[in-house]
């Protein structure tokens, strides 16, 4: 008797593991998250880099130039802004974290914050600046450029 209580705690366990997970996968987000980069109701455009995203069973990843390759060559817009001038990523979807990242020569970056709204550098110049978000299904990088007047 004692065999047969045990059989069916493990099954009952079984079947409730079987629909919470049921239920997680239909709250999971499947698609990958869009960013606008905002400046005082200015929309700046963005330029999607390396990400990785998983649901429902499925990654994938894709990984791109560095942000300052990117930009060399394209033909992608900046905008101007003022010194301090404050700036903000945002996603379609809930982060987890975010580190907002200012490329300099050859491969080296500064981080200059860890939240979605930060301020442009005080000094004039053309700033290539890159966001790397985490969500609970994965990562995406967004890169704009901005020039400080």
């Amino acid at each position: 008797m004692k065999n047969v209580n045990r059989l069916f705690v493990i099954i009952g366990i079984i079947i409730v593991i079987i629909i919470g997970r049921f239920f997680l996968a239909q709250n999971e987000v499947i698609e990958i998250p869009t960013v606008t980069v905002v400046t005082n109701d200015q929309i700046i455009d963005s330029v999607r880099g390396s990400y990785c995203w998983h649901s429902a069973g499925d990654a994938t990843c894709v990984d791109s130039a560095a942000p300052h390759e990117m930009v060399q060559g394209s033909d992608m817009s900046y905008i101007k802004v003022q010194p301090n001038e404050e700036i903000e990523f945002k996603y379609d979807q809930r982060m987890t974290s975010i580190s907002i990242q200012q490329w300099l020569e050859g491969h080296n970056y500064e981080e200059i914050a860890t939240t979605a709204r930060f301020n442009a550098p005080s000094e004039k110049g053309l700033y290539i600046i890159a966001g790397l978000a985490r969500f609970n299904n994965g990562d995406v990088s967004d890169t704009i450029v901005i020039e400080v007047e």
